[in-house]
């Protein structure tokens, strides 16, 4: 950002989809916003890649689910089309050193199975006494929140093969290790989804049930449009001076901007980085001192078909060995007659072991998991893309931030509280949907309301 000052009656720091969001509802209420992004892009954790023409790639944020209404709704206002996430055929397991298919996995492990379904519902039945709003006031959340999720897991009395499939499911929500984030922690995220079976499963009512014709950054890239000049890329915010009356913030490399409020639409630990004049709380401090951002990388393996399809398959696996723990179809859709793409998961350590190898060997020890699952030609892709989040200098982690034990408890009631005109955004601080897109647009929404409500 060069030459004058800028001025607006709302700065937002972050123009992801939670902080574009919020600039437009400022926008629609007749009140002028600028947004001021440190990256040269759009979209924060929503990045789309085109490798091959007309074949997008998320390396980011991919799915939206039956109950994300927000997202729905934004997507059909912005004129881009969902299609179903491909998920007919039988998964593939990989435990206690043998693959197998959905049929004979669920027949050979059914008491493990039938064991994990009972952990899940226990879990429901916790979750129904947490308020999303004040977790740390829950009957038992001074109990809950001195435990980690692996702790309370390890004493339920699971087989290892049931422990493991436990293990995987809930990484594959959190991105971290179970035994790094607290009971209290897990609850938050099953109450603002709804139900356990809202977050696992991919079918009706799941959180993975729809995808973006076009590629997912069209939404963040048409939001940005409508903004116009008003979105200033290349722009790190280092400071942001505030009073009751104004904020001022100063960008590295440029001038400041001036401003009545000011939306912080960054991750918690991204926002904790910012100078702020005068010193934000120390709880709220604390608290971003304590959610660090998960570590999540994707591997993408592009064939001539979806050859899988035909031998009954869906393109999922669940493996105990790796490198990838999780996978599944991401074709484009049906109707476009374009190749077949299996996307494989690497979450919480694995993303951050395996992540860490050279490329070379990550991407033949894909190849050799993949084959076990889907036969030889799944060796053979011709393609592979793949990308991690911790490395990219403005997210530092992905999908979402976690505090570990006694962190709701001492510090969660400053998560999204202002701090005089200071508001705070991006989808950890969701109440409904946290950690995903529709999680995003909610908070938008709200800390752009906080916004003009001081306004007003």
């Amino acid at each position: 950002m060069t030459g004058e000052p800028r001025e607006a009656d709302v700065i937002v720091v972050g123009a992801g989809l939670s902080g574009l969001v919020a600039a437009r509802e400022v926008l629609r209420a007749g009140f002028e916003p600028l947004v001021l992004e440190a990256a040269d892009r759009v979209g924060g954790r929503i990045l789309t890649e085109e490798p091959l023409p007309g074949v997008f790639l998320e390396l980011g944020a991919q799915w939206i689910g039956d109950t994300h209404h927000r997202m729905t709704a934004l997507a059909d206002e912005l004129g881009i089309e969902l299609y179903p996430q491909f998920e007919d055929g039988e998964t593939s397991y990989e435990f206690a050193g043998e693959v197998l298919r959905g049929e004979a996995f669920h027949g050979r492990y059914a008491e493990d199975v039938a064991a994990v379904e009972r952990v899940l519902r226990e879990l429901d039945a916790m979750a129904a006494t947490v308020s999303v709003a004040e977790p740390w006031a829950a009957p038992r959340a001074d109990e809950w929140d001195r435990i980690t999720v692996g702790q309370w897991y390890d004493a339920q009395g699971l087989s290892p093969v049931g422990r493991e499939l436990l293990e995987i499911c809930t990484v594959g929500i959190l991105a971290v290790p179970t035994v790094e984030v607290s009971l209290l922690g897990l609850l938050v995220n099953v109450v603002t989804c709804g139900v356990t079976a809202d977050l696992l499963s991919e079918s009706e009512g799941g959180a993975q049930t729809q995808r973006f014709v076009g590629g997912t950054a069209q939404i963040p890239l048409r939001l940005a449009a409508e903004l116009g000049d008003r979105v200033v890329l290349d722009c790190p915010v280092l400071t942001v001076e505030h009073s009751a009356e104004s904020v001022t913030v100063g960008c590295r490399g440029g001038p400041v901007a001036r401003g009545r409020q000011v939306v912080v639409a960054l991750a918690p630990t991204l926002a904790g980085r910012i100078m702020y004049d005068p010193p934000l709380p120390g709880k709220r401090d604390q608290l971003t001192q304590r959610m660090p951002q998960a570590s999540a990388h994707k591997m993408f393996a592009v064939y001539d078909e979806p050859f899988w399809r035909a031998d009954g398959l869906n393109a999922q696996l669940i493996s105990d060995v790796g490198p990838a723990r999780m996978s599944n179809d991401s074709c484009m859709p049906e109707t476009s007659g374009g190749p077949g793409i299996i996307l494989g998961f690497l979450e919480g350590e694995n993303a951050r072991i395996e992540g860490r190898w050279p490329a070379e060997q990550r991407i033949e020890a894909f190849r050799e998991e993949l084959a076990r699952h889907f036969g030889p030609r799944a060796a053979k892709p011709e393609l592979v893309v793949e990308g991690g989040w911790a490395d990219r200098e403005w997210t530092r982690g992905c999908y979402n931030a976690n505090p570990g034990p006694c962190g709701w408890l001492h510090f969660g009631e400053a998560l999204a509280t202002p701090v005089g005109p200071i508001k705070w955004a991006a989808t950890e601080t969701a109440l409904e949907w946290s950690g995903y897109m529709e999680g995003a647009v909610d908070a938008g929404v709200r800390a752009a309301r906080e916004a003009l409500a001081a306004l007003a």
